[in-house]
C-alpha cells in the first residue's frame, strides 16, 4: 500500500487544495507496520489556478504524478478534484488542518 500526502513543509498535511501543495510525499507501510518514505515529487503546478480542463487540465497532470499510490491525503480538494481522483481508482482521505504526516498516515488506514 502506498499513501501520498500533500505537504508544504514535510511536517503537516498542506492546508488547502491538494493540487496546490508544494510537494507530494509517498509512503509505504512495511511488514512490521512502520512507514517509510518511497518518493517525493515537487509539484510544478502549485499555485497555478487552472480548474477543470478535462483530461488535459491540471488534475490530469497531478494525477499522473501520484498515480503510483493507492491513497491520497489532503485537507481539501478543489471543485471536482476528489471525484476526479476517485474515478481513477484512488482512495481519497481528508483530514483536518494541522494534521501531522504521521497522523495522516494512520488516518489513511481507516476504512
Amino acid at each position: 500500500m502506498r499513501v501520498c500526502i500533500a505537504t508544504d513543509d514535510f511536517l503537516h498535511v498542506k492546508r488547502g487544495h491538494f493540487g496546490d501543495a508544494r510537494y507530494y510525499a509517498a509512503y509505504e507501510r512495511g511488514e512490521r507496520g512502520e512507514w517509510r518514505l518511497a518518493w517525493i515529487a515537487e509539484n510544478p503546478y502549485a499555485g497555478v489556478h487552472e480548474h477543470g480542463g478535462g483530461e488535459e487540465g491540471k488534475r490530469r497532470r497531478i494525477y499522473e504524478m501520484v498515480s503510483g499510490c493507492d491513497i491520497i491525503v489532503a485537507t481539501f480538494f478543489g471543485p471536482g478534484g476528489r471525484e476526479y481522483m476517485e474515478s481513477r481508482g484512488l482512495r481519497v482521505v481528508t483530514v483536518s488542518p494541522g494534521t501531522t504526516l504521521l497522523e495522516a498516515l494512520e488516518a489513511s488506514l481507516g476504512g
